[in-house]
């Protein structure tokens, strides 16, 4: 499925090469926070991970390298969206494992040595998986053919780093939960306390959460996890200027049984 993007989002021309080389260069602290919030969650789970959506990835493979080193095969279905034209030229690039293709080796030799995945493999193995990489622009409603279609939502500084407005964050998160099939994982993660932040110098909006605000977030989008495992890491590299002060990373299941509105 790919829907028209919208072009008047901000997001639409995102620099996403720049984005990539900015912050997932290396296996710094913060990298190996994000990476172990998602292998550490799952390899100590039995949970299904069949069906995997990615909301909002950007041009990043982390998550899904990192999901598929705990998975140890492929996917039976994997959507990935963004609103960027140049966000999907990336995750194309990687799939068709052209020259051009961001170098990702620094994760895979992490996930080899501190998971024990085989690199090879987990990039063979995301590559084999059926894919639908969708063009969409998450303002809008999710799609019926999405809606608890997934074992996994897998959602990574998206929601409180595309909108400075609150009811628009919560919008974003709530839309995690209409994805999500009953007894879902997600896996979110939050960039803490940011105002904005700068890519290629262009100015980006952020909506300001952090360990304490966050459930409280997540509350008013109607998501009551269970069995959850919150983990966050400081800015490893403040002088850089990296638009925020620490990393968030919140992994939990959506109830087996859905909570009538009465309830």
């Amino acid at each position: 499925m790919t829907n028209a993007t919208l072009p008047d989002s901000i997001f639409y021309e995102f620099p996403a090469r720049g984005y990539l080389e900015k912050y997932y260069t290396t296996m710094g602290p913060e990298n190996v926070a994000f990476v172990r919030s998602i292998t550490d969650y799952l390899m100590t789970r039995t949970a299904p991970t069949d069906t995997v959506i990615e909301v909002a990835g950007g041009p990043c493979m982390y998550s899904l390298l990192s999901l598929m080193a705990a998975r140890g095969r492929p996917f039976e279905h994997l959507t990935f969206t963004d609103i960027g034209w140049k966000n999907l030229r990336e995750i194309e690039s990687w799939l068709q494992d052209h020259p051009s293709q961001f170098d990702y080796h620094a994760l895979l030799d992490w996930l080899a040595d501190e998971a024990g995945a085989d690199a090879d493999a987990v990039a063979g193995w995301l590559r084999a998986s059926p894919w639908e990489l969708a063009s969409f622009d998450w303002r809008r409603p999710v799609p019926a053919a999405w809606r608890n279609a997934y074992d996994v939502v897998s959602c990574h500084f998206f929601a409180e780093s595309a909108t400075n407005d609150e009811a628009e964050l919560v919008a974003f998160l709530a839309k995690l939960g209409e994805l999500a099939r009953p007894g879902a994982t997600l896996l979110t993660s939050f960039i803490c306390r940011s105002a904005g932040y700068t890519i290629q110098q262009r100015e980006f909006p952020a909506f300001c959460v952090d360990r304490d605000s966050i459930f409280g977030y997540l509350e008013q989008a109607g998501l009551q996890l269970e069995d959850v495992e919150v983990r966050s890491v400081g800015s490893q590299d403040p002088a850089s200027g990296p638009g925020y002060d620490g990393l968030l990373f919140v992994a939990g299941r959506m109830p087996t049984h859905r909570r009538s509105a009465t309830a």
